[in-house]
């Protein structure tokens, strides 16, 4: 049982694997229950007003994720994501074992 409520789900597109004669296979789709927070802010750099979104993704357990791999989530308002991802943190507990995957895109 997770520790935070997993209502939302992912699809985890893993990376192409070549085949060392030049052509590359689709990596395979993985469908996975996950929460997902969405953040968009605006900011001022120097050519002016820029907007900047980013999304952090829980994942119960230790989660094969890899940072080839593309990610995509379908909001409610069924707007679609389709990122890679910037940094995979998973969160231990004092035991050692892996509670939870937290993934930034």
């Amino acid at each position: 049982m997770p520790l935070v409520s997993m209502r939302q789900t992912i699809v985890i597109t893993k990376a192409a694997k070549g085949s060392g004669w030049g052509h590359s296979s689709p990596g395979a789709e993985v469908t996975v229950s996950a929460r997902v927070s969405e953040q968009t802010k605006t900011v001022t750099n120097q050519f002016g007003d820029e907007t900047v979104s980013s999304m952090t993704i829980l994942i119960d357990k230790l989660a094969d994720v890899a940072y080839d791999d593309e990610i995509t989530y379908t909001n409610e308002l069924g707007v679609t994501i389709k990122r890679k991802p910037i940094a995979i943190q998973p969160k231990r507990g004092l035991s050692g074992k892996a509670l939870i995957t937290e993934v930034n895109v």
